[in-house]
């Protein structure tokens, strides 16, 4: 037999009785729970949706689904890190390379011709200034989206991302303090090593914080699957 709607409501109510709010969860234990409980209300007709479930929890021993729920929140997680690696791969392969190319030849250009107040500043630090404000934006808008997505694993997990950024942003700084003159040559001279590290520890930083959201909604976009799969 196929569970209807209200049904699937209440199984989701109970899973989330059992100590699992996150929706992306619920979900992927939905479809293993949904599947069973199917099974044993097929298999006897008077069978209450309750019983039904108490039967399927009791199958996974005093723990319940606390098992499962583990294998699920590791697979949305190392799907959440396979994601951001394709999308940070399709990025050299697709037009929008270009965003990051102009961006990059702006920073350049400021650092070698703009003086702000007289001051000179290296590509690190013009780098460092624009991602900030880069930062600023993602922050917003993770703000925005708070309400609707907190409760998801996915949106969990997708603010771990900020842990690499800040450790990303804290070498830069200390690189910058090294650093009085821009220094863009190959040389293997302690200061462009220098530079060139910060320079590329900061491009993954500002290129980083524009893919968590595109990351998080492919992440939020395969539960919707099982969403219109349960209530579609």
């Amino acid at each position: 037999m196929k569970l209807s709607k209200d049904q699937i409501t209440i199984l989701k109510k109970l899973i989330s009785y059992k100590g699992y709010p996150e929706i992306d969860v619920q979900y992927e234990i939905l479809d293993h729970v949904a599947c069973k409980a199917e099974v044993l209300m097929e298999t006897d007709p008077k069978l209450a949706l309750d019983d039904a479930f108490r039967k399927v929890h009791s199958e996974f021993g005093i723990f319940g689904f606390l098992g499962l729920a583990e294998s699920y929140m590791k697979s949305i997680e190392k799907r959440y890190r396979r994601f951001f690696w394709e999308e940070f791969k399709s990025l050299f392969r697709s037009y929008r390379i270009i965003y990051p190319m102009t961006m990059t030849f702006i920073l350049y250009w400021l650092s070698v011709n703009a003086r702000p107040f007289g001051y000179e500043l290296s590509l690190p630090t013009w780098g460092g200034i624009f991602f900030i404000t880069g930062l600023i934006f993602i922050i917003v808008r993770y703000w925005k989206i708070n309400k609707s997505l907190k409760n998801y694993n996915s949106y969990k997990y997708s603010t771990n991302s900020f842990i690499f950024i800040n450790a990303m942003m804290q070498f830069n700084i200390f690189g910058m303090r090294f650093l009085e003159n821009p220094d863009y040559t190959v040389a293997l001279t302690p200061q462009s090593i220098l530079t060139w590290i910060s320079i590329v520890a900061l491009s993954s930083c500002f290129i980083s914080i524009f893919l968590i959201p595109r990351v998080l909604n492919r992440s939020i976009q395969e539960t919707k699957k099982l969403q219109v799969i349960y209530e579609g």
